[in-house]
């Protein structure tokens, strides 16, 4: 493998990186938490359907964020 592929690749697996981080991002915002808060959040392990599960029980989204982690 030469070194442009290794570019290409190394491109695409960035793309794809911030395919995820965007989606998590709009998941966490459409939730109801604050932009500073999601970037937190959309960024760390947290698992994002275990957030949306809790939230749409009635969970409070900060006390979610703190099971889910």
């Amino acid at each position: 493998m030469d070194e442009l592929e290794t570019d290409q690749i190394d491109f695409r697996r960035l793309d794809d990186d911030l395919t995820v981080l965007r989606w998590r991002m709009d998941r966490l915002l459409g939730l109801g938490y604050e932009l500073s808060r999601a970037t937190f959040l959309a960024v760390s392990r947290v698992d994002i359907h275990e957030l949306e599960r809790l939230i749409t029980n009635g969970c409070p989204p900060e006390t979610a964020a703190r099971i889910a982690a």
